[in-house]
């Protein structure tokens, strides 16, 4: 790992055991009651730092921080179900309750915490008071006997992916050269399945890092060397994944599951921040996971491919949705623009998602910035759907259609009357300068312009990390017209100011032509690119989605 890199880890760790340190202590001797997982993730992380010599901290912390971890993680060890004849046998509980030792076993947390043990436990053994060491070793000796990882591949996601990082690593462990095998076979499988349908967890935080973190652990320890080639191959893949949806720590167009820590704001950071490093180190660590405890270092291509975009582009990805059976159900087509100040993405086809977490299209803005400094880093527009709670703006409606094209993007909603769902259209826009209006929002964040155009009038109004806006439908519909532009493109047209910037967009020749007939429901726009777009939809029937007069096509969108 290059120095730098290094002590960006470092830094992360030392970060990580200090929110450790403070986080307060329930009756119950547990940080957390909600996940088990996390008492075991900022304890290991409080314990290797302390193990790599705590720098900074007097005896005395390290003292008390080395007890305080050891108690810990003995702790949350004890909760394993260890009866070779329970059903559960080898899993942990998930969400403690009110009394942690009657917690029934949950089978999420063996997962990632059941590869992450066996590499702290490889790692940190030198360093292991004799008791956890022994207790690790059961822990590990009894996930291995029960069988928790024995599911065959027919999802393809991440679930399958952390299953087979299990088998590899178990397999290292105990020498069971067969369950190396079929981890290995498992694992190029999953490889070569994303490669043929592509990754059908398209921005899927924080499932996107359990790949990355499960295949990290095999790379790690795990000394096969078909089953670390291929381990390596697939981070490659990941990585590259990531990359190229990479804005200086945001994630970059649609998202299918995103969790509060994801949007609007990106604060599962640390891996970005780690092996990039070019926005704030993160402050709190909303998933900690394995952040700091992996060597692994992205390779040179990912690097160039995420941090030296030299011009704007677009990325059109494609993706086939099957199975193991290799059956594809449906298929769905992934659109960004990106630019060095903002990128601007989504996917056309809205997908169905596990407790309805889609995202289906924003404007993001890149972590280094004063906007995402203020609050949130991200812009966009949504009809609210089943889960969705005032405050949270995440869980749409499988209502609306979308038209991307490089800086713009057109939504439209025509919700069929007698639909159980809301009537109102809600907003969300980053922190800056902003200049609102009956039916349109003009504001300057930082280095970029943005317009937001609405069919019905707009209210906005200012939280502590947001503007939130809202705008009801009329009959069911309503639209919205979202453009954005860098500063340094935006003094081709004299704009410096966001008096300038209202002047330009607000200009009765730059408003977007909305037409609510009888029988449809219209957009129309011309964007500053010279770009005509049409949007026009009948319910959920798109009847026309044009460019220049040219139906949108997917013809040019490959999978990665």
């Amino acid at each position: 790992m290059k120095k730098e890199t290094n002590e960006r880890r470092r830094l992360v760790l030392r970060l990580a055991a200090e929110q450790a340190l403070a986080l307060p202590l329930s009756e119950s001797g547990y940080w957390f009651h909600k996940d088990v997982r996390d008492n075991f993730y900022f304890a290991s992380h409080l314990f290797a730092y302390v193990a790599e010599g705590a720098p900074g901290w007097s005896e005395e912390t390290r003292l008390a921080a080395a007890g305080l971890s050891v108690r810990m993680l003995r702790q949350v060890l004890a909760l394993q179900d260890q009866n070779p004849d329970s059903p559960m046998y080898g899993h942990w509980p998930l969400n403690l309750g009110a009394v942690p030792a009657a917690a029934k076993p949950h089978v999420l947390p063996v997962e990632l915490m059941g590869c992450l043990l066996i590499l702290f436990h490889e790692r940190m053994r030198h360093a292991l008071p004799a008791e956890l060491d022994s207790e690790l070793q059961a822990a590990l000796l009894h996930i291995y006997k029960s069988g928790v990882y024995r599911h065959p591949l027919a999802s393809m996601h991440h679930h399958e992916a952390k299953h087979t990082a299990l088998k590899l690593l178990l397999g290292h462990v105990f020498a069971d050269e067969a369950l190396l095998r079929e981890g290995t076979t498992c694992a190029r499988r999953l490889l070569k399945h994303a490669h043929t349908f592509g990754f059908k967890e398209y921005g899927c935080l924080p499932w996107h890092w359990h790949w990355i973190q499960a295949f990290t652990c095999v790379w790690e320890i795990v000394q096969d060397e078909q089953a670390r080639k291929i381990a390596e191959e697939l981070l490659e893949y990941l990585w590259g994944l990531r990359a190229e949806s990479y804005l200086r720590g945001a994630w970059v167009g649609p998202q299918s599951r995103i969790w509060p820590h994801d949007a609007p704001k990106d604060t599962n950071t640390p891996h970005d921040y780690i092996q990039f490093g070019d926005f704030p180190a993160p402050t709190a660590f909303p998933r900690l996971e394995g952040a700091a405890l992996f060597s692994y270092e992205v390779s040179e291509a990912v690097r160039e491919a995420a941090m030296n975009r030299q011009a704007p582009c677009e990325l059109k990805r494609k993706i086939r949705f099957a199975g193991a059976d290799e059956t594809v159900e449906s298929e769905a087509h992934t659109y960004a623009y990106l630019t060095n100040d903002y990128a601007l993405g989504g996917i056309w086809e809205r997908r169905d998602e596990f407790d309805n977490e889609q995202l289906r299209w924003d404007v993001s803005l890149p972590l280094d910035t004063e906007t995402a400094e203020l609050g949130v880093n991200q812009l966009y527009f949504f009809h609210p759907g089943s889960h969705y709670t005032p405050g949270d703006d995440r869980h749409a409606s499988c209502y609306g259609q979308v038209l991307l094209d490089k800086n713009t993007v057109i939504a439209v909603w025509d919700v069929p009357s007698d639909a159980e769902a809301t009537d109102t259209l809600v907003g969300c826009l980053p922190k800056g300068e902003w200049h609102v209006e009956e039916r349109s929002g003009y504001g300057k964040l930082g280095q970029v312009f943005v317009a937001v155009h609405l069919m019905q009038p707009l209210s906005m109004t200012e939280q502590n990390d947001r503007l939130s806006a809202a705008s009801l439908l009329s009959n069911g519909r309503n639209a919205v017209v979202v453009e954005a532009m860098r500063a340094a493109e935006a003094e081709a047209f004299g704009v410096f100011t966001l008096e300038d910037w209202r002047a330009l967009a607000g200009a009765s020749d730059n408003q977007p032509a909305f037409e609510d007939g009888e029988e449809a429901l219209s957009v129309a726009y011309t964007t500053h690119h010279g770009h005509r777009l049409q949007l026009t939809v009948r319910g959920e029937t798109v009847v026309q989605r044009t460019v220049d007069g040219v139906t949108v096509s997917f013809e040019d969108y490959t999978i990665f």
